[in-house]
């Protein structure tokens, strides 16, 4: 996960600047968990170890926290309600939100349409490295 976010880092042009949040630990996560009754996947777990949420190439790509702060913390709906309270949302990319789905063991890239209708169009990751693999790719090319 760390040398991901390294990889990150060096996409640093002007537009493209990416900021990550200091480090959450075990005790705030589970604290989170517990608050929100919600089970962060060990995957995402291992990043906000190393980055509490993050702002990635020039804002296009946010993910979420373990707690408020004054950023988005995971969970958060920007759509109003229109993704599935079964989906965890980790984060935002462009317009798609970022989530975890507990019943599959994936992360995907969901914009609101009828998610059982369209899983099989939307880019699915095993864990959360696979979802930072993917936003370097696209920033890379």
């Amino acid at each position: 996960m760390l040398k991901r976010v390294e990889q990150i880092k060096k996409l640093d042009a002007d537009w493209m600047h990416s900021e990550f949040y200091p480090a959450a630990s075990d005790a705030e996560i589970a604290d989170f968990e517990q608050r929100m009754q919600i089970a962060i996947p060990e995957s995402y777990k291992a990043f906000l170890r190393i980055a509490n949420g993050a702002s990635l190439f020039g804002g296009d790509c946010i993910l979420y926290s373990a707690d408020c702060g004054g950023r988005c913390k995971i969970g958060d709906d920007l759509s109003e309600g229109n993704v599935p309270k079964a989906l965890l949302i980790v984060g935002i990319y462009h317009t798609q939100h970022i989530c975890y789905d507990e019943r599959y063991g994936s992360f995907f890239f969901y914009e609101y349409e009828d998610y059982e209708r369209i899983k099989e169009e939307c880019p699915e990751f095993s864990d959360f490295a696979e979802v930072l693999d993917y936003l370097i790719d696209v920033a890379s090319a």
